[in-house]
Parts: structure tokens; sequence; C-alpha cells
């Protein structure tokens, strides 16, 4: 966080630090933890191999993992819940790194990548209190609207529109995003059993060989006591399409993230019939 901008820091008039600066900093804490335990294993595996030390059994089954293109056990100990390959993990990887650091050198996106971080719950708790330290309410009584903007946003793209980008610019696809009062934007969801329609702004049943098609950008919207319309369909957003997890001290499954309302013209037994979610990631 040395290189951090001023503005992370900036404090209300109350002297208390931006929520999102708090969970920012935990975020960059569990990154590097992740980092150092990949450097080290890294470094003595190169070492055993050219001799120079004793190839342990953890060191074996790294270098086993490796040749299977699988993630080792030592990482995955120490890393955020992911079922992709060994290749695409380490690609996500570096996504995720960079998000962070752009984050912490730039100051706060306009978009939040919601795949991004180790535990997406404390991400969406620290908006909630934002909104309840701005306007003096129990952070208790509040829950999400979920408002649906019609644009896609890829990470992918906007980290390799970050790398030739000069310091003190705006991304050009930040200007397509409105700026909402209140809550935050996100995006890097993914539908599973089911699709978005543009057209009509409602869940629509997935197009033929469309597997996981990508969920638009949606305003994350703090709401006192918010009641949702009967006609919005609660899809669970998961952090891997393994959907199950251990139970948390909440009684949710570490898995599950959020319930996330979106509209539709069918009942809600139609998508739950048909296990329809939300995913945080891919499997490849």
């Amino acid at each position: 966080m040395d290189e951090a901008v001023e503005t992370l820091f900036e404090r209300d008039e109350s002297g208390r630090l931006n929520s999102l600066t708090t969970v920012l900093g935990q975020e960059t804490d569990r990154f590097n933890n992740l980092l150092r335990v990949l450097r080290m294993s890294l470094i003595t595996l190169q070492k055993a191999i050219a001799g120079l030390v004793v190839m342990s059994e953890e060191m074996d089954r790294i270098y086993t993992s490796f040749l299977n293109n699988q993630v080792p056990t030592h990482w995955t100990n120490s890393a955020y819940p992911s079922l992709k390959p060994l290749s695409s993990w380490v690609r996500d990887l570096v996504l995720r790194t960079s998000f962070i650091q752009t984050w912490i050198t730039r100051g706060q996106p306009k978009s939040f990548w919601i795949s991004g971080f180790f535990f997406p719950q404390g991400f969406l708790t620290g908006v909630l209190q934002n909104h309840a330290r701005h306007y003096n309410l129990p952070i208790d009584e509040l829950n999400f609207r979920f408002n649906m903007v019609p644009m896609y946003r890829d990470q992918v793209a906007v980290c390799e529109a970050l790398r030739t980008l000069p310091e003190n610019s705006k991304l050009d696809m930040d200007d397509e995003l409105p700026e909402p009062e209140d809550g935050v934007l996100v995006h890097g969801m993914f539908m599973d059993a089911s699709r978005w329609d543009d057209d009509n702004m409602v869940v629509e049943d997935a197009l033929p060989r469309v597997m996981n098609a990508m969920l638009p950008v949606v305003h994350f919207e703090p709401q006192r006591n918010y009641v949702p319309e009967p006609h919005l369909y609660h899809a669970p957003l998961y952090k891997t399409s393994a959907r199950a997890g251990t139970l948390s001290t909440t009684g949710h499954s570490t898995n599950f993230v959020v319930t996330v309302m979106l509209p539709s013209n069918q009942p809600s037994d139609y998508w739950i019939a048909k296990a329809a979610a939300l995913l945080c990631q891919l499997d490849d």
C-alpha cells in the first residue's frame, strides 16, 4: 500500500476512513501472502530440480501437479476457491493482482470486478457500511437493490487498456458507465442455466451451446429495508460452479456470496427447476 494514491486515505467529517480502503488493505494482505507462498515454493522447487536441495515430498507433489496442469494443494490452501486448471489459474491470478494493483495506484475503479476478490462478501459489507455511515443508518437495516446497466465489461479488456493508459488518465470505456449516487457498479458475473435478454431486460433461457453467458454491469444500490418486487428471481451468486462449500458462522455456504434479484417474465419456480444461478468465475 506504499504506492497508494492519496484519495484512498481521505476521511469523512467524523475522521473515518473509507470502508472500501479497509477492504483493499485486507485483500492486499491476502494476495501478498499467496504470492509469498508461490515464490518460496517455486524457488525451493528450482533448487531441488538443480540438485541443490533434497526433493521433499511436498516439492514432489508440486512438480507432479505441474505435469498434470493442476494447481498444487500447497497453493490452493493459501488461495481463493477455484476449479480452474493450472494454466488458467495463473492467468486469472495475474488479472486479480492487476485489479488490486490498479485500485491501489489509480484509486477506486468505476466498476468493481467482483470475481477479483478473495472475499467478495467483505467488499459488499464495506459498501453497505459506507452507505450506513453517510446517511447515519443502522447497517443491519440495509440490503441491496440490483439495477441492471445495459453495458458489458470484460476484465481482460480492462487490463489490456490499462497497460497503455498514461498516469492520471481515465479509461475511455469508463465514460460509457453511469455514476451512481449511492452504491457501486459491479461486473464479472456469469449466468448458469440462463442468459440476459438485452432487448427486454429480463432473464431468459440459455441459448444453444452457450453454457455461461456474461451478465451485464449491475448497480448494487444500498436500500433501507428494501422489499424486492415479486416478479424478481432470487439468483444466488457463487464463487465457483461447485456451488457447495462449508457452512460458515452465518449459516451460509462459504461458496455463496449474495442473492442477486433479477427481473424475469417467468415465475421463480421455473428458474429454480433449472438450477439457474450466477457465478463469479468459470472453470476454464
